[in-house]
């Protein structure tokens, strides 16, 4: 770490701590910690220079951040539609098919309520009692049978798939809403 010496004059000229992240040749990674040293009198006699091995949370924070952007490839790449919602029916996210085959968009979409996006076409009774009222009960529900006209693409058969997911770390529910389009197969009108 080449500002070793720079940082200590800094610590020592506004009697405040440093943090900085180092690595070391063997690839390890370490919060380095500078602080005045004082006295018993008070008096600035140095600084104190602690290292705390952080290696393991870099690796597992680099493990969450892989597996997050991993996760997010599948969906994006996944034909079928599907709808992150918050507990309060709110889009988190959605996946490029979603977006596409309903015509709307990421801004258009987020952080609304899914009854709400693309001129309230989402504002289905089907969709809002599976949501609202047999989803609370159940963890899970497949294959709930939903018909509806969306303005701009017409009649859709689709079949709905909705599970509660609990996300660690936030403390957060969340519902994961898969719909297939089965128009075609089931002979839409």
């Amino acid at each position: 770490y080449e500002k070793l010496i720079d940082d200590v004059r800094k610590v020592l000229n506004t009697l405040t701590f440093s943090e900085i992240e180092v690595d070391d040749r063997d690839g390890k990674s370490y919060l380095m910690r500078i602080m005045p040293y004082r006295t018993k009198e008070n008096f600035i006699e140095g600084a104190v220079i602690t290292f705390i091995d952080i290696t393991q949370r870099k690796r597992a924070q680099q493990m969450e951040h892989d597996a997050r952007i991993f996760a997010e490839a599948i969906v994006d790449t996944a034909r079928e539609y599907l709808v992150i919602l918050d507990k309060d029916m709110r889009v988190i996210s959605a996946n490029r098919s979603f977006y596409k085959k309903f015509e709307t968009s990421k801004e258009g979409t987020e952080n609304k309520s899914i009854f709400e996006i693309n001129n309230r076409s989402w504002d289905i009774p089907a969709l809002r009692k599976l949501l609202e009222e047999i989803l609370p009960q159940n963890s899970v529900f497949n294959d709930f049978d939903v018909e509806h006209v969306f303005p701009g693409i017409g009649f859709k058969k689709m079949l709905l798939n909705a599970r509660k997911i609990y996300q660690e770390g936030t403390g957060a529910e969340r519902i994961l809403l898969a719909i297939e389009d089965v128009t075609e197969k089931r002979g839409g009108g």
